[in-house]
């Protein structure tokens, strides 16, 4: 009889713990590098009461071993083995498998889709099937023809006694999922925070940190909710210090895999990823992950600690970064732990880019992003701030007088909508906006590029339903205006925007219009902007991103009162004039291109400049950003070794 892995539904929490070490043992126990790598052998399917792993049953006269015309399956070791190298791709094995174990996959962009399916880790250096070695309810265990009868015979006694079953009153599903219902951060009032621009959220204290803590099931070391993270942070094990209270041990973990962990903690949005992600989350809430990355952060920092690479050796090279943003911030961090001297230039008087001035106060306090400042600069990190690129500093000079140049210059370009009247006066943007009141708040002095919108006691109307709609909503009420409403196509469960921002704003009296689609924008006698014609919409069927698509209702016409009107539908590609020239090629959106035979991922089609984050692929979130400047400095270094081995 062959061997295979069996699954127990009574115990199987859904956690997708098989997966992720499946995937991580045949990856050299690390994370793949591309989202598309991550194709387990062995797949959980959920359900509304119970969930179970659904895997090759290594069947004793398998049909895809007959099926297979090239004998690239075959009997070996007591189980059904995939010689990939003999297939051809004709996928008669996975229309002939009775389970749906047998999948085609391809190893890359350009490569054929091949068999692939559960091996038993037979190759690993366990030698043990990793889904059953990491599942942490014992859920899955390999059967062989000896356990097969043992367990027969352990079911006939338990049958001929009466029993149940299950032995024992409580199941290790049971106990594992008995914990106490989400708590989270606490925020102030709707009432007070719509006063002022600090940030909303109380941080947790020692006693709720405990708590939260205490309800991670540790899944595994490797879990969902780390694999889900673009980062891949060492959430269990960071969740897990932190409950025994070694917060310096924490904070370093943190900071192995984040260069900025106690920003992350705040703007990141976890209900989308590693909180979206936790096993808890449809039972009593997910694990406060986020508070308790700013908790273990802030806390250690408040107790002096610092992140310090240890035994740093200087290098030679000299990395010149436009832009400190989380992408060029994440490169500089990764080069300077490295032994490189890095100089960041930017145009801005703080670092952090849009996390600093198009991120409002009240989501992220400016002095984290000053605190961190002064961390990098420790670390040796050089800044120069108030330079941009092309008018105080020239890319020529820096590309000629560094070893590598990384390009993390965001996405600055205005979207419109294409109205008529859309540049009236009372028509603004929303980056510039943000930009404007968070320089306001921040002492600075007014710019032009930025000029502050007056906003008190004026109707404000904010198109767009994504996460800068809702910054531009709440800053529009505590700048003081008499309504503010935000008015977006299609329907509440579409709006990309965070959840919670949604909740935030509502209480701070927001009113939402859904389903309604921008028409033209009307102007009284003096010109400005008076109001917003609006039509109504149904959602109709999915367009090819998934999402469904808004349909015009006829004849639902209206206008909707505005004194300021707010174009919030996210950003594009900024023109950049001082790149041109420099064999740096561009996609048809403006982007910034990357990669290719014989590059490094991030590489350009210029040998010394790298790009990564919004430049690249257009607006995205803040960690994703981070990950690319991170890897354009892997990219770098290993530039750097393969020159010094010639």
């Amino acid at each position: 009889m062959n061997k295979f892995i069996v699954a127990d539904a009574m115990e199987c929490i859904g956690c997708h713990a098989c997966e992720v070490a499946c995937v991580s043992a045949h990856h050299q126990d690390a994370w793949p590098q591309n989202r598309r790598d991550f194709t387990p052998r062995i797949h959980v399917v959920l359900g509304r009461d119970a969930s179970n792993a659904a895997t090759c049953r290594h069947c004793n006269d398998a049909p895809c071993v007959a099926s297979c015309p090239t004998q690239a399956l075959r009997f070996d070791d007591n189980s059904v083995q995939l010689n990939q190298t003999l297939c051809i791709g004709c996928k008669n094995c996975a229309i002939a498998c009775p389970f749906g174990a047998i999948e085609m996959v391809a190893g890359s962009e350009d490569a054929p889709a091949l068999a692939q399916k559960c091996d038993l880790c037979r190759e690993h250096a366990t030698g043990e099937p990793a889904c059953v070695a990491n599942c942490p309810t014992r859920a899955l265990r390999l059967m062989d023809d000896d356990g097969l009868r043992q367990l027969q015979r352990e079911r006939q006694i338990r049958a001929a006694q009466g029993q149940p079953l299950q032995a024992g009153p409580r199941s290790r599903r049971e106990t594992l999922l008995d914990k106490a219902p989400r708590k989270g951060a606490e925020k102030l009032p709707a009432g007070v925070r719509k006063g002022h621009f600090q940030e909303i959220y109380y941080g947790l204290d020692p006693q709720a940190a405990e708590f939260e803590s205490s309800r991670c099931l540790y899944c595994a070391q490797k879990a969902w909710c780390n694999w889900t993270c673009p980062l891949h942070n060492h959430i269990p094990d960071f969740i897990r210090l932190a409950n025994e209270g070694k917060i310096i041990e924490a904070a370093e973990l943190c900071n192995q895999s984040s260069s900025l962990p106690e920003i992350c903690g705040r703007v990141c949005p976890q209900d989308r990823l590693c909180e979206g992600a936790c096993t808890m989350k449809s039972r009593n809430g997910a694990v406060a992950i986020g508070n308790l990355e700013r908790y273990i952060t802030d806390t250690a920092l408040s107790m002096g600690w610092r992140p310090r690479a240890p035994d740093v050796v200087s290098r030679a090279e000299r990395v010149a970064v436009i832009g400190a943003g989380p992408a060029g911030l994440g490169c500089a961090d990764i080069l300077a732990r490295a032994g490189v001297k890095v100089d960041v230039f930017d145009r801005h008087p703080e670092i952090g880019g849009l996390l600093t001035f198009g991120i409002p106060p009240f989501k992220l306090d400016k002095t984290v992003l000053s605190a961190r400042r002064e961390i990098f600069s420790e670390m040796g990190i050089q800044f120069h701030l108030n330079q941009e690129v092309g008018r105080d500093v020239a890319f020529d000079s820096l590309v000629a007088d560094y070893d590598a140049v990384f390009l993390g210059v965001g996405t600055y370009g205005l979207m419109s909508a294409g109205l008529e009247g859309e540049e009236a006066p009372g028509v603004i943007q929303a980056l510039p906006f943000l930009i404007a009141s968070t320089r306001e708040v921040m002492g600075l002095a007014e710019s032009p590029e930025y000029p502050l919108t007056e906003l008190s006691g004026k109707r404000v109307v904010v198109l767009g339903g994504g996460d800068t709609a809702m910054d531009c909503l709440r800053t529009a009420i505590r700048r003081g205006a008499q309504s503010v409403t935000c008015a977006y196509r299609r329907d509440e469960l579409s709006m990309p925007g965070s959840k919670k921002e949604v909740v935030n704003a509502r209480e701070e009296g927001v009113e939402f219009l859904f389903n309604v689609q921008p028409q033209y924008i009307s102007r009284n006698r003096k010109g400005q902007v008076s109001a917003v014609g609006l039509m109504r919409t149904e959602m109709g069927e999915p367009g090819p991103d998934g999402r469904r698509r808004p349909r015009p209702v006829p004849g639902s016409e209206f206008e909707l009162p505005a004194d300021v009107l707010v174009m919030a539908f996210g950003f594009q590609s900024h023109e950049m004039p001082w790149l041109r020239g420099q064999g740096v090629q561009l996609d048809r959106w403006g982007q910034i291109r990357t990669g290719g035979e014989g590059r490094g991922v991030t590489q350009t089609s210029h040998d010394k400049i790298f790009a990564g984050g919004d430049a690249v692929t257009g607006a995205d979130l803040v960690v994703t950003a981070m990950v690319a400047g991170r890897q354009a400095a892997r990219d770098m270094l290993a530039q750097f070794e393969k020159k010094e081995g010639l």
